[in-house]
């Protein structure tokens, strides 16, 4: 993991207190880190098993916060606080995880509680892109700025907002959910079930599955350079695009203006003076921000744009759990 580090004491805990947890629950199953209050990463321990029922897993972090500590002999009475990345919806006030699409057990499950149960530290929960709204903010490429919308690409499309150096969470607990945007009326079908939305546009399965449906009534030859196994891949089709592939150009170009249209409404409404792409259609780098920009600076309101910093995540797959670190040394800061 790229170490994460803020200048001075952002972080001052209570003098008995010397370290922080954040830990991740999503696609790559479990992390944990051990933070110094000054971010710094000192320890980490994982498991890769995303699939674990909830009660599974609330044993599976409880081991791996034992792992991590031990490896650098930390006791738990040394630990202020325990910040929470889930990768599903929340309720974050109630400590509450909502759903998950890759496990069983999570709807309505009371996590924090139980974990605050297994290891008798305060914890504090968030959905991992409002997570990762915070740690680019705190330590990443939107450092230094209050105002900020993070987009997450990934199987799906997600999100945070913060403003005037506070996340936002909204009266339902969605704010950001930047995916569910609607971008076109009578759109491909989200994963939600409604039409139009950005996510069935931007994320890495709806890019794949768009250009696999446009290849379909492709030229034999056209067909036959995409055949080998596993050769369609977001990355791949962005830099066939770069080659001058025509269906992947046809691709890129669609999702680049309809994410450039969706962040342009985004900067139009809140003009933040960051807008962070992260996610892995975002590795993609220059192929993607690229014509981003230009799609973003034409469709936005131009004084929204004047002093924007619109880039890549910083800290790419350690963007979450950075920002739980983050969440556990801020605390109500952060709301």
């Amino acid at each position: 993991m790229e170490q994460a580090q803020l200048p001075g004491q952002w972080g001052v805990l209570p003098c008995d207190k010397r370290f922080v947890l954040g830990v991740e629950i999503a696609g790559r199953g479990q992390r944990v880190v051990l933070a110094e209050p000054s971010g710094r990463i000192v320890a980490e321990a994982h498991s890769i098993d995303a699939s674990a029922p909830a009660p599974v897993v609330v044993d599976t972090i409880r081991g791996l916060i034992d792992q991590a500590c031990s490896s650098i002999q930390v006791d738990l009475s040394e630990i202020w606080r325990i910040g929470i990345a889930f990768g599903g919806p929340v309720d974050a006030a109630r400590g509450v995880t909502l759903l998950s699409h890759r496990a069983p057990g999570f709807e309505n499950f009371p996590l924090v509680n139980l974990l605050e149960e297994a290891v008798g530290i305060p914890s504090v929960l968030e959905n991992d892109a409002r997570a990762a709204a915070v740690g680019e903010a705190s330590y990443g490429a939107a450092r230094g700025c209050a105002d900020v919308v993070y987009v997450h690409l990934g199987a799906g499309v997600g999100g945070g907002i913060i403003v005037d150096g506070r996340l936002v969470d909204g009266a339902s607990g969605t704010a950001g959910e930047i995916g569910h945007m609607v971008v076109s009326v009578g759109g491909p079908i989200c994963s939600c079930g409604k039409p139009g939305h950005l996510e069935a546009y931007a994320s890495a399965p709806a890019i794949v599955n768009n250009f696999r449906e446009r290849l379909r009534t492709a030229r034999r030859e056209v067909i036959d350079a995409w055949s080998a196994p596993g050769a369609i891949t977001v990355g791949a089709i962005f830099e066939r695009a770069r080659a001058g592939d025509e269906i992947a150009r046809e691709v890129v170009t669609e999702t680049v203006r309809v994410l450039g249209l969706a962040i342009a409404n985004l900067i139009t409404v809140l003009n933040p003076a960051a807008v962070i792409v992260g996610g892995p259609v975002a590795e993609v780098g220059a192929l993607l921000m690229d014509p981003l920009g230009a799609r973003v600076r034409q469709y936005s309101y131009p004084a929204s744009v004047r002093r924007l910093r619109l880039s890549t995540a910083q800290f790419r797959g350690d963007s979450a759990i950075l920002g739980a670190v983050a969440l556990a040394l801020r605390g109500d800061e952060v709301r």
